[in-house]
């Protein structure tokens, strides 16, 4: 099984389906993810203790990116037209993703090499 596949199922775990037209969407995220990550710890490859991170990294990139084109928003709870009102509600994309970017951060502070 692929990267793409496994970032795939792992987006499909958390409810969001992926369109088979978006590969190369998903192999940003994944070249992203994995960038960041290696920058952070300072390593030229990413140690496969860090893959599950890496995972949740690329589906946090995955999902900011079909945020910004202008993708599903769960966050609006209410619309009204009268005078233009607009509630949101608690979560939504924009939690998720923020929780994606944040995890395995304390995992990755054991693999993190001094710079000089």
């Amino acid at each position: 099984m692929t990267d793409t596949q496994k970032l795939r199922e792992r987006l499909s775990d958390m409810g969001f389906e992926v369109e088979e037209n978006e590969e190369d969407v998903l192999k940003r995220a994944l070249s992203r993810a994995e960038q960041t990550l290696m920058n952070y710890c300072n390593c030229e490859s990413v140690p496969e203790e860090l893959y599950f991170a890496l995972l949740d990294m690329a589906a946090g990139e995955y999902l900011a990116s079909i945020h910004c084109r202008g993708g599903e928003n769960d966050n609006v709870k209410s619309l009204s037209e009268g005078d233009m009102s607009i509630s949101f509600g608690e979560g939504g994309v924009e939690t998720t993703i923020d929780e994606l970017f944040k995890r395995g951060r304390e995992e990755m502070l054991s693999f993190r090499r001094l710079r000089w």
